[in-house]
């Protein structure tokens, strides 16, 4: 599963008028960013990997939304609740089994160089090999 492939699924979950990977454009006042997160570890069932059913990929989403701190906060939070407790969605081909939220809810790291406010919201894919 590619980061490119949760963007393109998050984009139809989310509104959201700049989308990035990997970085994002901080002169933007409204965008989401997905990256790659350094968590987890690889599954490989007993009898190899032709026995494996399932995958994971980390990801960290950062959610760049305005100089409104509430505003920013509703965003995140909308965020979060398109991932929480789904199953069943289809991103890039592969069946998501479970998003295991890092946290119980965004983590608001507070504001850039520009005053925009920022919240970052981890979690762990699950999805079928």
């Amino acid at each position: 599963m590619m980061l490119s492939e949760i963007r393109e699924w998050m984009k139809a979950q989310i509104e959201s008028p700049n989308w990035y990977i990997g970085k994002i454009d901080g002169s933007k006042p409204q965008c989401i960013g997905v990256y790659n997160l350094n968590a987890g570890r690889p599954h490989i069932a007993i009898g190899g990997l032709d026995n494996t059913s399932y995958a994971v990929k980390a990801i960290s989403i950062l959610v760049h939304w305005t100089k409104n701190a509430d505003t920013a906060e509703r965003k995140a939070d909308e965020v979060y609740a398109a991932l929480f407790g789904r199953s069943g969605v289809e991103i890039g081909g592969r069946r998501v089994i479970a998003f295991e939220m890092r946290t119980p809810f965004p983590i608001d790291v507070g504001t850039d160089d520009e005053g925009i406010y920022e919240y970052v919201i981890e979690t762990i894919i699950y999805y079928e090999r």
